[in-house]
């Protein structure tokens, strides 16, 4: 059995760089979540070199949140996959710089 939080199968983030470009205020970056052998409600934190204004995902049931540098995103197994992600910077810095510094998760 796997304990409560406890990473389960396997899950991994790449980050395909910047999706669109708003003038000079930032932009939005494109990262994408793919999974395997995972059963249950994960929930993705994934941490970046910038403060991150908003998070979005391609799927409508994902609960997509952004706190300082860490955009996280709650979601069912069964949600689509791949998962599109979306990163917004909209304070002034160059989304050409946006990168992932880390991400973990876990399942309930």
């Amino acid at each position: 059995y796997t304990a409560s939080g406890a990473q389960a199968g396997n899950l991994t983030v790449a980050y395909y760089g910047v999706w669109d470009r708003w003038g000079t205020n930032g932009g939005k970056g494109l990262a994408m979540a793919n999974w395997s052998d995972i059963d249950g409600t994960i929930t993705l934190n994934v941490t970046f070199n910038d403060t991150v204004d908003q998070a979005e995902t391609s799927d409508s049931s994902v609960q997509a949140s952004a706190s300082g540098n860490t955009a996280t995103f709650v979601f069912a197994s069964t949600a689509n996959n791949p998962l599109t992600l979306g990163i917004h910077l909209n304070h002034g810095t160059s989304i050409d710089d946006l990168q992932i510094t880390g991400y973990s998760y876990s399942v309930a």
